[in-house]
């Protein structure tokens, strides 16, 4: 009807006398066609009546809420009402005695209005939704039923088609439609960009239940891979993995277990912080985990083994020695802190060991480095051997160890772990088809009643060292009130220093620095010297006893002000003096003031930042005030001065800190460049550092240089300064001006 061109139904004829209407000369029919029409086949009588007047009211109603059209069995328009009118924007003369196909708009294909026709043509009353074309080419939906006037012989005579405008809801149903297709490629999408992450990613909801996931974050649970379906919660999950051997706890015990549990709910249910889990299969994943706007916990689990493994073995070659495969000395003071800190909660004792060989310097002399290395790895064995597994053992450089010793305090205990230690060392090896018997001579402190901090443990063992190797080597002492004597003296020195501080007393040296080429003078150190009744006392004696005294910033500050005195006074005299180097204590650059006073304090002295150098040792950069130090030193750096790391090596500062401080200068403790000519791995040590510090965009300073051996060595790795009595010992502010006078520096 809609769509079909003129064709009769199969009973094609004229109209039979009920359904003849008289019409116009355009053949339209006349008044209300419907009422009118159904009137002619109504009863007779009262009744007739009353369904004429119902058939109004229908018609009323149906022009003002519907779309109505009546067409003959050729589709014909034979009547519309004014709602047709404005659908379509056809005038009603435009309209009547045109076929229906006037607002076909091509949209529908035949089959559907073949089937329509079948459906009326036989009598029967067909609904759907049809979409037309109005006057202006817009596009219009209706929902449209039609129905057949069957006349007195039973034939159709006319159709009925009652209309609705759906054009507004099939436009919502399409929009509707669109934007669901639209979300269904954007969730196809968004599947296989997941599946392609090789990242692990999963979603909780609100109830913690698990409502996304990726192929990826299924394969991470091998052991557990029925775990993993939607709608499992996240506890279950981690519970079946934990009770599979998923993941790699910290210990083995039901109570390790329960604790694990509970932090890793507590992590998840709380989200925003990265962690890391091992894996029972070797794969290590960091977990990341936030709480989205509309709650869910979203989640991706990497998968990080490969920076593990590459940490893992970093690590190894950062703590581990490279010749024997012992930890060194870098790891000490951490494992010492364990040890001490279980002792306290046990109530129980532990010892600090330090040993070296005895004469193993003519052993490297006598039959070279590499039966000196062969000798280190066997007593690196035997050693590792005989501890016990809660014992650490490092190798601290050369031919020196340490071992800290957990939960043994009895003397007697003591004394059999220290002669069963000697005599599984002190056995003949067999080292280049010759037989060497390794003696050993060993130093024990005891903590906690020796203390418990690295230094002061490994003074307290280095005395006791020293006091076996003076009774005889190849044996061992422990420090005890027998050697009262040594720190007594120590006492006594402290209560002259801090009166020399008070006094002023403290004097200043200066030793010149100079070039490794060509050995010209490029600056001073400033070493501090004092005398106490009559003596010179070693700076290696008195220093200590400052720092142990809390002595050390006000030493430091009157060695500081002597040192800008001294040379400034050259200064003025005409003599270039070059950069001065200034040892500053922890505690002195701890000072919340210091960079200000440093300051003032040069430009008093008539001097600059950039004639000042400052040197810290490696202890410093371990600092609990790291970070603020750090701050300090970078302020001093951005004002001028230079900054020097002293005695690099001989700390335990890690390779870290350079790249956290900014150092310019690098100074090789003389302990090194003493053993240079001594030990092919002190050469390569001194070498690596030099190389280290250029790769920095550091200087080297090398101290302590004695020799021309040690000189030309040092020139042959491509250090660049040196300071040492081959060049000249440390020298009086008189003695100073004098050389430089007479032109005897260098």
């Amino acid at each position: 009807m809609e769509d079909l061109l003129l064709h009769p139904s199969p009973g094609d004829m004229p109209p039979s006398a009920p359904f003849g209407y008289p019409s116009g000369s355009e053949g339209r029919m006349r008044g209300s066609v419907i009422v009118d029409m159904l009137r002619q086949n109504g009863r007779a009588g009262r009744q007739g009546i009353e369904l004429t007047e119902l058939l109004d009211a229908y018609q009323t109603a149906l022009d003002r809420h519907a779309i109505v059209a009546v067409t003959d069995r050729r589709s014909r328009i034979l009547f519309v009402n004014s709602q047709f009118c404005a659908v379509s924007g056809y005038r009603e003369e435009e309209l009547v005695g045109r076929p229906h196909s006037l607002v076909n708009s091509g949209h529908h294909p035949k089959d559907f209005f073949k089937a329509m026709w079948a459906t009326i043509a036989a009598g029967h009353v067909w609904h759907g939704e049809i979409c037309n074309r109005a006057k202006g080419g817009t596009l219009y939906w209706v929902d449209t039923t039609i129905v057949p006037l069957i006349g007195a012989d039973g034939r159709v005579e006319a159709y009925i088609s009652i209309r609705y405008d759906i054009t507004k809801r099939k436009a919502a149903e399409q929009a509707l439609q669109a934007e669901v297709e639209r979300r269904r490629d954007a969730e196809a999408l968004l599947v296989d960009v997941i599946e392609t992450v090789p990242d692990g990613i999963a979603a909780f909801d609100a109830e913690d239940r698990l409502v996304l996931y990726n192929r990826s974050y299924a394969n991470l649970h091998t052991r557990s891979p029925e775990a993993i379906r939607i709608g499992a919660t996240f506890e279950s999950i981690l519970r079946q993995g934990l009770e599979n051997g998923q993941y790699v706890l910290p210990r083995k015990t039901e109570e390790a277990r329960r604790s694990w549990l509970r932090a890793r709910l507590r992590a998840h249910r709380n989200p925003g912080r990265s962690t890391v889990q091992e894996l029972s299969d070797g794969r290590w994943i960091q977990i990341r985990e936030r709480r989205s706007a509309s709650g869910h916990i979203v989640g991706t689990r990497t998968d990080i083994t490969e920076l593990k493994r590459s940490e893992s073995a970093i690590k190894f070659l950062a703590e581990h020695d490279p010749l024997t495969g012992l930890l060194n000395r870098s790891v000490l003071s951490q494992r010492l802190d364990e040890a001490v800190a279980a002792c306290r909660r046990n109530g129980t004792g532990g010892l600090l060991m330090v040993m070296d060989l005895d004469g193993f310097k003519q052993i490297n002399d006598n039959m070279g480095h590499a039966a000196g290395d062969a000798l280190l790895n066997t007593v690196a064995r035997r050693l590792t051997e005989t501890l016990r597994r809660s014992d650490t053992v490092v190798r601290l450089g050369g031919d020196e160890f340490a071992v800290v010793v957990p939960q043994l305090g009895r003397r007697d205990d003591i004394d059999a772990f220290a002669r069963r230690l000697l005599a599984a060392i002190q056995c003949p090896a067999t080292v280049q088809r010759r037989s060497l018997t390794p003696r050993l001579s060993l130093g024990i402190a005891r903590f906690p009643q020796d203390g418990h901090a690295l230094e002061v443990l490994l003074r307290k063992a280095d005395m006791a060292l020293y006091r076996a190797k003076a009774e005889g080597r190849g044996t061992y002492r422990v420090f005890s009130r027998a050697m009262r004597a040594h720190a007594e003296q120590r006492g006594r020195l402290a209560t002259a220093l801090a009166a020399a501080v008070s006094r002023g007393t403290i004097d200043v040296a200066l030793q010149p620095q100079f070039t490794i080429g060509g050995r010209a003078l490029t600056g001073f150190e400033a070493l501090a010297r004092w005398r106490h009744e009559g003596r010179p006392v070693s700076p290696a004696d008195f220093i200590p006893i400052a720092e142990e005294n809390g002595l050390i910033a006000d030493l430091g500050s009157q060695v500081l002000d002597k040192a800008l005195d001294a040379i400034g006074g050259l200064r003025r005299k005409g003599f270039s003096t070059g950069t001065l180097a200034v040892n500053i204590a922890s505690a002195q650059i701890r000072h919340a003031g210091f960079a200000a006073m440093l300051q003032a304090a040069v430009h008093r002295h008539g001097l600059t930042p950039a004639d000042v150098e400052i040197e810290l040792t490696e202890n410093i950069l371990l600092d609990e005030a790291g970070d603020e130090i750090a701050c300090t030193l970078k302020t001093l750096r951005a004002a001028g001065f230079s900054i020097a790391l002293d005695d690099f090596g001989t700390g335990y500062a890690s390779l870290s800190h350079l790249g956290r401080f900014p150092i310019d200068r690098i100074k090789i403790d003389r302990g090194f460049v003493s053993r240079m000519c001594g030990g092919q791995d002190t050469c390569t040590i001194v070498r690596a550092i030099i190389g280290l510090a250029h790769a920095l965009g550091m200087t080297v300073v090398a101290e302590g240089i004695e020799t021309p051996e040690q000189l030309a060595q040092l020139q042959a790795f491509g250090c660049d300064f040196g300071q040492g009595y081959l060049f000249s010992q440390p020298l009086a502010q008189d003695e100073v001006a004098a050389r430089l006078r007479s032109g005897s520096v260098p």
